[in-house]
């Protein structure tokens, strides 16, 4: 069954674009995001898990245009709104379980960014468990979730997410569930750093240290 947002952009043609970035700003501002990660990291090889049609590559590639990109995810137009260089960019429809036991400890950088909420519960360990493997020594995973909090832009989200995104399964975790799924994949002496993404006190990201377990 088509979502009501798919059958809206469709109708968008040459106004999608700024259109879906404008709502998208609504809830998340990406530019703050790449700023929180550059100011960590300067990777060479970065995976994104779950990387949709292609908004934070762009700024990912644009930060980093010397870095291998690859974005990972199931749906089959994975890319299609991507607009920068392409030399060093590659987009598979492939899961992480399934891409980690062909590329163990191959990238520095792997980057979850509002995934794992739309993820049945079951499998976020085992998305977690991939993230680590596709890690090298020194690598560092981001994760960025929308933090489960009893508010008007929370009940936007949701409402964004299961009528307008048409995701009838999609579950918040808390900030103590997201530490919880964090710790049982890396050790309970990870090292994670955390810090806020605006424009909302949800937006909430995890930088988590490949070196720790």
């Amino acid at each position: 069954m088509t979502s009501i947002g798919a059958t809206i952009r469709r109708a968008l043609g040459p106004y999608e674009r700024p259109v879906a970035e404008a709502y998208r700003r609504m809830f998340i501002n990406l530019d703050d995001l790449a700023a929180a990660i550059r100011q960590r990291i300067t990777p060479a090889r970065i995976l994104e898990i779950g990387c949709g049609e292609g908004a934070l590559a762009e700024r990912l590639v644009h930060d980093w245009p010397d870095a291998h990109y690859t974005g990972i995810d199931i749906i089959g137009h994975l890319g299609r709104m991507y607009a920068g260089p392409v030399h060093n960019v590659v987009f598979r429809q492939v899961t992480a379980q399934d891409l980690a036991p062909e590329a163990p400890g191959a990238f520095d950088l792997v980057v979850i960014n509002d995934v794992l909420h739309h993820v049945p519960t079951p499998l976020r360990p085992e998305i977690m468990t991939a993230a680590r493997d596709l890690l090298c020594p020194d690598g560092c995973l981001l994760i960025k979730d929308w933090a489960r909090r009893p508010t008007p832009i929370h009940a936007a989200c949701y409402a964004a997410d299961r009528y307008i995104g048409g995701d009838p399964n999609v579950r918040y975790m808390s900030l103590d569930e997201q530490r919880a799924l964090i710790h049982d994949a890396f050790g309970v002496n990870a090292q994670i750093e955390e810090c806020t993404i605006a424009p909302w006190r949800h937006n909430h990201a995890f930088f988590v240290t490949r070196t720790t377990f």
